[in-house]
């Protein structure tokens, strides 16, 4: 694939997210900070709401965002679903590989697995919804009259 690539925090969601009032104050966890694929920092934060009750409109707020502060190309909106899959794949690679050095029980991987894969149905489901609810972000902000500073 030829993406934009960048450094990523790469576990960039609500449990790593330090908010005051509704601004970001502080980013904790930076044990996967990667050179990636620039879209996969979007795909890592949904893969965490697409396994919430009611997960578009969760996506929608942090899409909002992330687009504020950086465009994606349609080539990065077509693949945000399949990096969602990939990350949520990634996840199950992690928790095995911390049962096998014993860092956690099997159980943990197996407590996990019916909400991976009700993440990956609902992402193959939605995978055109999510795409376009990020290129209308995206389309929206570019109305948006610009302010320029003297």
């Amino acid at each position: 694939m030829d993406l934009p690539m960048s450094m990523i925090h790469g576990d960039l969601h609500y449990d790593n997210v330090m908010v005051v009032g509704d601004q970001v104050s502080g980013l904790l966890d930076f044990e996967f900070c990667l050179y990636d694929w620039r879209a996969m920092e979007l795909a890592v934060a949904l893969s965490k709401y697409v396994g919430e009750d009611q997960p578009l409109p969760l996506c929608e707020e942090f899409i909002t965002g992330f687009v504020e502060h950086g465009e994606l190309t349609d080539a990065e909106i077509d693949i945000i679903p399949d990096l969602i899959n990939l990350r949520i794949f990634s996840n199950v690679v992690y928790f095995i590989g911390r049962a096998v050095s014993k860092e956690d029980s099997i159980d943990s991987l197996t407590s996990r697995a019916g909400t991976y894969a009700k993440r990956v149905r609902w992402v193959n489901a939605n995978a055109a919804a999510l795409s376009a609810q990020i290129r209308n972000k995206m389309a929206a902000l570019k109305q948006q009259p610009q302010t320029v500073l003297a």
